[in-house]
């Protein structure tokens, strides 16, 4: 079956389906894990919301108003072994009231009467102060169902201004990071202590709850989940908020100005009474911290939100990670795409607890799981299938393609089509001027070392302008651009080649003088045009890439007819109509090369002759045109003025004879201007 599946996608564009589906299968993979919450995946979730509070935000500022009256190690050591005696607690209530407090909430309960006088005693001074808040707990079946609640004796919890629930709802792992703000007994709402301290702290007497919001007066919104569950944004470790000594408090030894206007919770923090809870910033926070940071949340309106909007960015970033990610196994190879990756994933982490800061919890797993999943897969895609033609390609044109096209091709082999395709390039052929006498003139050895040291040189210039080095014909070079990929540019890459192989060489002329070498020149032609491009050879014994047809002729025949100029390089017509707008030329002459017919324009680019500049260029093209218009005698004076300048110009020389001769010889009424080449 899989080889059927591999022989239906052999080419390219099946095999990219292929390859975009198995990317399209691992997004959707995570995107189904995000939805149905899996529970590996979800409790490394759960845990990089306690790193964002620990390792990453650290502590905030409390709110001022709120405090905490701890019942303490030291409180017991005065007081007694705890429980102590309710009397104790009217003590307190009538220390906070008289210091002008706001609210005063037990994170205990008193369940059974202890004495008609303690129990009295503490009803008469909570109902005095009008601002108590008693605690109440629930227990639950495993299905969350109600099955009992603690509460305090009718007459206390009559005499308290309001009761509002204890009960902690911790993880899997046992941290505490949501809290049930209410909770639902028979058609009545029990609001948690910690929203019970806010509302005292708002001055609000009613809550509404709506679907995943608990609305406070009408006004003020508190967004939680459908239980009713509100994540805590947690402002630090134990002890951020003021603590003050039940003892001290009860005895008076705590100036009333720092109790004044604050919201009271009294709860245990002495490790012997074990109300300990785990957050995500310690293992040990008393339970009434967590209660003041509740209302803290509420008052301060510090909400951590998790709701339809951040499921859709959830969502959203798991579709454009996984995209990103498998979009650069197909860019980059493995070794580059890796790192990549983890720089993409390293910045989605820092862009989710930016969202985070500003009461955002996106996930900071599931995105980057899908970016890593789908670089899994397409980087094993890729190795599986596509590398096999990468592979091909750098194999094959590694040896003469410069390594920015084959790292072209190696991403998009299908580029270039081996079988044979027309392309529109340019051709560059060069030779050494008078080689075979230079070779005769010096060792083999010195021939060798020269001609390599050249050749080497000349690659890399042509390597640098994107150039594809065909073969080497004796002393000579066949190059082109446009081919075996798509070069817009491949005519002005050319000319720009041309102008550094011309400065490479003079470089290299003063380096031979200097080691007492004798230097050489070089010439050659350049043409564009269409040719076929492929593998051409037999397969299995010989093949290589190339490129074939008129235009490599053209070409090739350009380089022969530079050496009647006397010019470094002759441009063919087509070449310079593509870079006219952007080079100087000086147009040489319109031939016929052998075995063609229709005849051609050549030029020379500016800067290739010394002492034709931009100036002398247009003066011979004017000359020239005085030529064709047979206009010998004007044409002549022209053309001597030019060489006068320029001594040693051919072309100068050429047309000057020309004009002696056809002043003598006039052509025919239908001469073209046409130069008919006889030799190649």
């Amino acid at each position: 079956m899989v080889s059927a599946i591999m022989k239906k996608v052999s080419s390219r564009r099946g095999m990219r389906w292929v390859s975009w589906l198995l990317a399209l299968a691992s997004v959707s993979s995570v995107v189904m894990l995000y939805y149905t919450q899996n529970p590996f995946l979800e409790a490394f979730e759960a845990r990089t919301y306690d790193l964002r509070f620990k390792a990453m935000r650290g502590p905030i500022t409390p709110h001022p108003d709120i405090a905490i009256i701890a019942i303490d190690d030291k409180s017991i050591a005065e007081l007694g072994r705890f429980p102590w005696t309710r009397t104790e607690y009217a003590r307190l209530l009538k220390q906070t009231s008289a210091a002008g407090a706001k609210a005063v909430l037990f994170d205990a309960f008193f369940p059974e009467h202890e004495s008609a006088r303690a129990d009295g005693a503490f009803a008469e001074a909570a109902k005095k102060a009008g601002n108590v808040v008693l605690a109440t707990s629930f227990n639950f079946d495993p299905s969350f169902r109600i099955t009992s609640r603690i509460r305090s004796i009718a007459e206390i919890e009559r005499a308290a201004s309001g009761v509002g629930h204890i009960n902690f709802l911790p993880d899997g792992d046992g941290v505490n990071r949501r809290s049930r703000l209410l909770i639902e007994q028979d058609g009545q709402f029990i609001p948690s202590l910690g929203l019970m301290g806010a509302m005292v702290a708002l001055g609000e007497k009613t809550f509404e709850p709506d679907v995943f919001d608990i609305v406070l007066g009408g006004q003020r919104h508190i967004p939680v989940s459908a239980d009713y569950s509100m994540w805590i944004n947690f402002t630090g470790p134990p002890k951020i908020y003021p603590h003050f000594s039940f003892a001290d408090v009860a005895q008076g030894r705590i100036a009333p100005a720092l109790l004044k206007d604050k919201i009271l919770f009294v709860g245990a923090t002495a490790m012997g009474v074990y109300d300990m809870r785990v957050t995500p910033f310690d293992g040990n926070t008393p339970g009434v911290e967590v209660h003041a940071t509740i209302a803290d949340n509420i008052i301060s309106e510090r909400f951590v939100r998790q709701t339809g909007l951040e499921a859709l960015l959830d969502i959203t970033f798991i579709v454009l990670l996984g995209s990103m990610a498998y979009f650069l196994t197909t860019r980059l190879r493995l070794y580059t795409a890796l790192p990549a990756t983890v720089l993409l994933a390293s910045a989605y982490v820092w862009l989710s607890y930016t969202f985070f800061l500003q009461g955002h919890w996106v996930s900071m797993i599931y995105p980057p799981v899908a970016a890593f999943a789908a670089l899994l897969v397409g980087a094993s895609f890729r190795f599986l299938v596509l590398e096999r033609s990468a592979r091909k390609m750098r194999a094959m044109f590694s040896s003469y393609l410069s390594d920015k096209l084959v790292a072209r091709l190696e991403r998009d082999p299908e580029a270039a089509k081996l079988g044979g395709d027309s392309k529109e390039v340019t051709v560059l052929f060069t030779d050494i001027k008078g080689f075979t006498s230079y070779s005769e003139g010096h060792t083999p050895q010195e021939v060798v070392a020269r001609l390599n040291e050249y050749l080497g040189e000349m690659v890399q210039v042509i390597e640098n302008f994107d150039g594809t080095v065909d073969k080497f014909i004796g002393d000579g070079i066949m190059a082109y651009w446009g081919a075996p990929l798509e070069q817009p540019d491949h005519a002005e890459l050319a000319i720009a080649c041309i102008r550094a192989m011309k400065k490479k060489m003079k470089e290299l002329r003063a380096k031979w003088e200097k080691e007492g070498i004798e230097p050489f020149y070089i010439r050659g032609g350049l043409q564009s045009g269409d040719v076929v491009a492929g593998n051409v050879g037999c397969e299995g014994k010989k093949m290589e890439y190339t490129v074939i047809g008129d235009t490599v002729n053209q070409a090739a025949r350009l380089e022969g007819t530079a050496k009647y100029y006397e010019v470094t390089f002759l441009i063919g017509e087509n070449t310079y109509e593509k870079t006219a707008a952007t080079n100087h030329y000086r147009e040489l002459d319109r031939i016929r090369v052998v075995g063609k017919q229709n005849p051609v324009r050549i030029y020379e680019l500016s800067g290739f002759t010394a002492g034709m500049d931009d100036a002398a260029i247009d003066e011979f093209n004017a000359a020239l045109v005085l030529y064709r218009e047979r206009k010998w005698a004007e044409a002549r004076y022209c053309f001597e003025l030019i060489l006068q300048r320029v001594p040693n110009d051919k072309p100068c020389k050429i047309y000057i004879e020309r004009c002696e001769f056809f002043m003598k010889n006039p052509p025919p009424e239908n001469w073209d201007g046409v130069f008919n080449r006889r030799e190649k």
